[in-house]
């Protein structure tokens, strides 16, 4: 039980960070971000590059039946949005596609999770009315 909260507490300061990021267009250093990375790889079970290749059906079967089911796929979408938040513009189709999958998985944790988060919110809302 111990365990299982210290995951949901990781995998929350996890995406709170990268909210944060990406509402307010803030940077972090490189540091910091392996640190998340590693955590993200951890929590995930592969690493964070591995999402370039796959797509939400399959990051959906991946945790269907685990007991952090949402707060990982929350937790991979978060981690798509900030890749893609973070790519150049020499690889528009990939970008916007990490992005459109990142904001498709954060819609179907807000209406299939019995959590609420205004934060979630609140950045499917910014994702929706900006541009990429």
């Amino acid at each position: 039980m111990i365990k299982q909260d210290y995951l949901i507490r990781m995998i929350q300061e996890i995406i709170s960070l990268i909210v944060n990021a990406l509402l307010q267009k803030k940077k972090y250093r490189w540091s910091e971000w392996t640190e998340y990375d590693d955590l993200t790889r951890q929590i995930l079970g592969f690493p964070s590059e591995d999402l370039l290749g796959m797509n939400i059906e399959e990051l959906i079967d991946r945790y269907k039946g685990d007991p952090n089911e949402m707060g990982k796929t929350e937790l991979a979408a978060m981690t798509m949005l900030k890749i893609s938040d973070d790519m150049g513009t020499d690889d528009l189709l990939r970008k916007s596609k990490l992005r459109q999958d990142g904001l498709a998985l954060l819609k179907y944790v807000q209406k299939e999770s019995n959590s609420f988060s205004i934060q979630r919110v609140q950045l499917i809302d910014m994702l929706e009315t900006s541009q990429p």
